[in-house]
């Protein structure tokens, strides 16, 4: 039995419509915010858009809301500039951005595609121990994650995973799979000054705490999500996820096998580019598969980890599943991946149970 490490990118969460940030504006439920905010769209235009030519029809072709948080903060950071947004203007800018991404990413959205299942199934059966890196704000893993673990009854037979931070009102479960959202989550807050888990679900906790933020409401409850910008490791919110860094370089440099799926490894991204090339270059042991539909993603981890321990697919999550199984087998040759017996399938755990 082995270890792995599973990187999870935007690419992971695309089929089940989740953008990427490039397209954020065009998601509809990005759209209908726009629509409803008075003041967001016309500072994307005056600020961002139209000096370059730009609209929203356009606006995958221009900055990513990652290049404008950087460049708030650059503006910010130059004080000689007479004509620059107050400190509150920036704050309430970059708060309008943030609820406009919690609309993209979680508004709509839903893990009935069941693209992770399988991944999920496979990987818990198969390996000694999985850890869960996410750089997604949304909360499609953890969702495909409980919702697979098994059936709903009174004695709680469903599970999440493990998690390296204290986070009120999670269900701490099933230690053979670790879960790391190096980024933060829409549905991880700072309330009344502590880490808080919100559960998913409409009309919930986390619609109306979205709500009050999108108003300019209480100041002390916060989202946990790192700033999508070049300045993120400067932001306090990373002091609170920090631990779990340290532990996806430690589970990296101890893997048998990582997959990298949808994750275009940044050039923006220091950290994650520092622990995964470090890790890769101390673990000479360690077999890479790297999942993506873009060329140039994959040419990117083909120039930065060579070939003799790299895979790479040219493909969606939801191409990679067509034949999982073989895929897994060609890139991890050091890992079991055959199908059981039948009669040792039917000895197993009930459907729906993640060993």
């Amino acid at each position: 039995m082995s270890n792995v490490v599973v990187i999870l990118g935007a690419g992971a969460s695309a089929d089940f419509g989740v953008p990427t940030l490039r397209g954020v504006f065009k998601d509809v439920n990005a759209q209908a915010y726009l629509r409803a905010d008075p003041i967001l769209r016309p500072k994307l235009e005056q600020f961002f858009w139209q000096p370059r030519g730009h609209s929203l029809q356009t606006s995958e072709q221009s900055l990513t809301i990652e290049e404008m948080l950087t460049l708030l903060r650059d503006w910010e950071l130059e004080p000689s500039l007479q004509t620059r947004p107050t400190r509150a203007e920036f704050e309430d800018f970059r708060r309008r951005l943030y609820v406009l991404i919690y609309y993209a990413v979680y508004s709509g959205k839903s893990s009935r595609g069941e693209h992770l299942n399988p991944l999920i199934e496979i990987l818990g059966k198969k390996l000694t121990h999985v850890t869960w890196a996410s750089f997604n704000w949304d909360c499609l893993f953890e969702s495909s994650f409980y919702y697979r673990s098994g059936p709903p009854g009174p004695y709680g037979a469903r599970r999440n995973p493990t998690l390296v931070v204290n986070l009120a009102d999670w269900r701490q479960g099933c230690s053979h799979h670790e879960y790391l959202k190096l980024h933060g989550s829409v549905n991880w807050w700072m309330v009344n000054g502590t880490l808080t888990y919100l559960r998913f679900g409409s009309g919930g906790t986390l619609a109306q705490k979205w709500s009050d933020y999108s108003h300019g409401g209480d100041t002390t409850d916060f989202p946990v999500i790192l700033e999508p910008s070049a300045y993120k490791y400067q932001d306090e919110v990373y002091k609170l996820l920090e631990p779990q860094w340290q532990r996806f370089f430690e589970r990296l440099c101890e893997a048998d096998c990582v997959l990298v799926v949808g994750y275009s490894l940044p050039d923006s991204d220091s950290q994650a580019r520092s622990k995964i090339l470090t890790a890769f270059q101390a673990n000479n042991n360690c077999k890479w598969l790297a999942v993506d539909p873009s060329t140039d993603v994959c040419g990117r981890y083909r120039r930065l980890l060579g070939l003799p321990r790299l895979t790479v697919l040219e493909t969606t999550l939801a191409g990679f599943n067509n034949d999982l199984r073989e895929n897994l087998r060609l890139a991890f040759d050091n890992v079991d991946f055959s199908d059981p017996e039948p009669a040792a399938a039917a000895a197993g755990t009930p459907t729906g149970v993640i060993e």
